[in-house]
């Protein structure tokens, strides 16, 4: 099954704002994601994939680093799944 990711417009402007090694681990994610597909992604433990509940519930997060998270919905009712990111952000703790 093929898996594409798309990029919400205002993430891709915060993009900028992220630093160079969450994005090289961002690029790495989308890259399983399309070569390898989502749950190729969802096996590799590193990124600890789980889905969100409350406010969030529909939305999946998985770990770019120890603090860093890409938040994204995932679109599977087709032959291909779509994931859409819809943030990039730093986890306080």
């Amino acid at each position: 099954m093929n898996s594409t990711v798309t990029i919400a417009k205002h993430v891709q402007k915060d993009m900028k704002k992220i630093p160079r090694h969450i994005l090289v681990q961002f690029d790495l994610w989308v890259e399983v994601i399309e070569m390898e597909g989502y749950k190729a992604m969802q096996k590799i433990k590193g990124y600890n994939d789980h889905a969100l509940v409350g406010d969030r519930k529909g939305e999946r997060s998985s770990y770019l680093s120890r603090s860093w998270r890409v938040i994204y919905t995932l679109d599977d009712k087709t032959n291909s799944i779509n994931v859409e990111v819809l943030e990039v952000n730093h986890h306080d703790y």
